[in-house]
C-alpha cells in the first residue's frame, strides 16, 4: 500500500477538512431512518478521522470504521470510543451484517491500494450488496472527469494558527487521472514540520458507476450535493438501495 494521510495531514485534515462528512451525515441518518432502519450495524468506508462514525453512533448506530491511514483511526478511535475501527484497504476489508455502508470524500477513488481498478469496484460494490440487509443503503461520492477547474493545475492554500496546507491538483484527462500535491507545514513546538504526499485518484464517469450498482442488484439514485452543501463540477454522489 501506498503512504496515505500521514500523521500531520491526518491531523490538518482532522482540524480544517471535514466539511464535506459534516454535511454528509444528516443526509446519511436522514436516508436510514426514510427506509425504516432506525438501528443496526453502519460501515463506515474511508472513515477518516471518524466524523461521520460519530454521527452514526450518537444517534445509537454500531459503527465499523476502516481507513487505510492509521494516523486516522487513532483520531478516530478517540472521537468515538464506542466504535470498532480497522487499519484496512476498503478494497479487501471483511464486511459484517449491516443496514448501511458509507464512503465520504471520493474514498472510492483513491489509488493508495494498487489493485484499485475498475473490476476490483464492482466486486466490492457486490460484495458490500451481499452484506446489506433487505433495503440497506450504500451511499457514497465520487471524483469523475472534469473535476479539476479550467485548464489546470490548479491550486489552493489554506492556513490555521498551527498549520497550513498547500495543494495543487492536475487532471489527465486520456488517463481519467487526478493527481494532488500536498505540501503541509505544521507547528511542533517553537517550529513548523515540513511534509509533503502526492495523492492520486481514478477518475470514475457517474454512467459507468451507475451501471456496475446496477450491475450489483442496486437500485440507484443519483445525488447533486449533500443536504445544502451542492458537489463541485466533477463530483457526485449516489444512494444506492438493497432491493
Amino acid at each position: 500500500m501506498l503512504d496515505a494521510y500521514g500523521d500531520d495531514l491526518a491531523y490538518i485534515h482532522d482540524a480544517g477538512f471535514t466539511g464535506l462528512v459534516t454535511s454528509a451525515a444528516p443526509v446519511v441518518l436522514a436516508a436510514l431512518r426514510g427506509t425504516g432502519l432506525p438501528r443496526g450495524m453502519v460501515v463506515d468506508l474511508g472513515c477518516g478521522s471518524g466524523v461521520l462514525s460519530e454521527a452514526l453512533a450518537a444517534a445509537g448506530y454500531d459503527v465499523l470504521g476502516i481507513d487505510l491511514s492509521e494516523w486516522f483511526i487513532e483520531l478516530a478511535r478517540r472521537r468515538v470510543p464506542t466504535a470498532q475501527f480497522r487499519v484496512a484497504s476498503l478494497l479487501s476489508a471483511e464486511l459484517p451484517p449491516c443496514v448501511a455502508v458509507a464512503a465520504v470524500g471520493e474514498c472510492f477513488n483513491y489509488l493508495f491500494d494498487p489493485g484499485n481498478a475498475p473490476q476490483a469496484l464492482a466486486d466490492l460494490f457486490c460484495r458490500i450488496h451481499a452484506a446489506l440487509c433487505a433495503g440497506g443503503l450504500l451511499i457514497f461520492d465520487v471524483a469523475e472527469p472534469g473535476r479539476v477547474p479550467g485548464a489546470g493545475p490548479y491550486r489552493t492554500y489554506t492556513e490555521a494558527p498551527d498549520w497550513a496546507a498547500l495543494v495543487t491538483a492536475e487532471e489527465d484527462v486520456g488517463q481519467r487521472l487526478l493527481t494532488r500535491r500536498i505540501t503541509t507545514f505544521r507547528r511542533i513546538g517553537e517550529l513548523y514540520r515540513r511534509g509533503h504526499e502526492v495523492h492520486r485518484l481514478r477518475l470514475l464517469p457517474r454512467a459507468e458507476v451507475a451501471e456496475q450498482l446496477h450491475a450489483a442488484g442496486f437500485l440507484v439514485e443519483t445525488l447533486m450535493g449533500y443536504g445544502e452543501l451542492p458537489f463541485a463540477r466533477g463530483h457526485v454522489g449516489f444512494v444506492a438501495r438493497r432491493s
